[in-house]
């Protein structure tokens, strides 16, 4: 069988992908995808999902690294100021469930 996430996200993550599955939902369709390289030089791809949820898969989008709920900041970065009125109104939505999010133990 094959894994399709990184042990980051399936082990280290699993209760905040668990409260994010039960709270917020994952979302069905990306809204805005961004490539970033880290520190490393490793290149990955952030994706915002109609749910306010960053999914971020490696560089070919093999496989998802980790998920998060995105903050204002974030998502404003990923817009380069020109954000949506409707994305900051869904971002702040969630702005409880991104407080939460590594908060929760399951």
């Amino acid at each position: 069988m094959e894994r399709n996430c990184s042990l980051h996200i399936s082990l280290d993550r699993s209760d905040r992908l668990t409260y994010i599955l039960l709270n917020v939902g994952l979302g069905t369709r990306f809204i805005k995808e961004e490539y970033t390289v880290d520190e490393k030089g490793r290149g990955s791809w952030q994706c915002l999902t109609d749910t306010g949820v960053l999914v971020v898969y490696d560089a070919t989008k093999t496989y998802a690294i980790t998920a998060y709920v995105a903050t204002q900041p974030k998502v404003s970065a990923m817009y380069k100021g020109n954000t949506p009125s409707w994305v900051f109104k869904m971002v702040g939505k969630n702005k409880v469930h991104a407080e939460m999010q590594n908060k929760v133990k399951y």
